[in-house]
């Protein structure tokens, strides 16, 4: 059968199903506006203003897009008990059909990313946020939830943004919780913690946080290979995939075949939000009976997309489909 056909019966097969995230959620503030003059303040730009959204970011943007995907996601979260924080909830409880566990806590912020926009091209962020851990009462309540419901899942996603709520000891009872279960577990690192994912389905950093956490130097194929297979042996998951940027996606399966892939994207808007995007798409690809490899391939779609709109937005199944046919056509 043709790849793209593959990939069409797959996409065919997404939705359905009960998918959890556990992860830093994050409201994603988008300023648009024009510049036209410089301030006289500083040798800034001045942005005239047109519009102001909000959109959800981190693990709210990863069930957004399981939603998009026609999944059923369940999310788990902490929050600031602030005005911040109220947003965030009514947008997920407006994004998603699913439940969430999401419980708020007055001894943070809501992590907000504010990105200002000028002739459609961000030119500026500034985060409000705390990295202090969050309390032992709160991952506590979230893994005797997460056992309790482990049974009706097909895939458990956790998205590590380094804000507090994933301290290494609530990542080992989310992984024995998993294990116990027998759950497929997808997880997106960041520097803190790292290696603390021993033996997940799917251990998905980018390359700079591959690069570093390895101390290895990794700028060509050849280095990109032995990274990957590197960090699969140091971390005895299953499947090691690493997001490259312009330069697309590179996998080792437990089979030990290194595969890449070129990126898909025809014009670069806005980056924001593709981790994401690509960790959703896998999930909700393999939880449909795709091989990673399989899962790669639809998920390296699902980045290309999202970089060429402006603004944290998820992908659907129909442009999936498009970009799938597109492809085939002009390759």
């Amino acid at each position: 059968m043709p790849l793209h056909k593959r990939y069409l019966d797959l996409l065919a097969a997404l939705g359905g199903r009960r998918i959890a995230v556990i992860g830093d959620v994050m409201l994603d503030r988008s300023v648009f506006g024009s510049v036209e003059r410089l301030s006289a303040e500083a040798p800034i730009p001045i942005v005239d203003v047109t519009e102001e959204t909000f959109q959800l970011g981190g693990a709210a943007n990863v069930v957004n897009n399981l939603n998009a995907l026609g999944e059923d996601p369940v999310l788990f979260s902490v929050v600031g008990d602030d005005p911040d924080g109220y947003r965030l909830l009514n947008l997920v409880g407006k994004s998603t059909r699913g439940e969430q566990f999401v419980f708020p806590d007055s001894s943070r912020p809501t992590t907000v990313k504010m990105r200002m926009f000028a002739q459609s091209r961000q030119i500026a962020r500034a985060d409000f946020e705390s990295r202090d851990p969050v309390s032992q009462a709160i991952w506590s309540k979230m893994t005797t939830i997460l056992d309790d419901i482990a049974p009706t899942l097909s895939a458990l996603i956790i998205e590590d943004y380094n804000k507090g709520l994933l301290p290494e000891p609530f990542i080992a009872e989310i992984l024995a919780i998993t294990k116990r279960h027998n759950l497929m577990v997808l997880v997106d690192p960041k520097f803190d913690n790292f290696f603390a994912y021993h033996g997940v389905t799917v251990f998905k950093p980018n390359v700079r946080e591959a690069s570093e956490a390895l101390a290895m130097r990794v700028t060509d194929s050849t280095e990109v290979e032995a990274a990957v297979r590197a960090l699969r042996e140091r971390m005895g998951c299953d499947n090691v995939m690493v997001t490259l940027g312009k330069d697309g996606v590179a996998l080792v399966d437990a089979a030990g075949t290194f595969s890449t892939l070129p990126a898909f994207v025809r014009v670069v808007n806005d980056p924001a939000g593709a981790g994401d995007t690509v960790i959703s798409v896998m999930a909700s690809a393999m939880a449909a009976g795709a091989t990673p490899l399989e899962a790669m391939g639809i998920a390296n779609y699902g980045g290309g997309l999202i970089c060429e709109k402006v603004g944290i937005q998820p992908v659907t199944p129909d442009e999936l489909r498009a970009a799938v046919i597109r492809h085939a056509e002009t390759a």
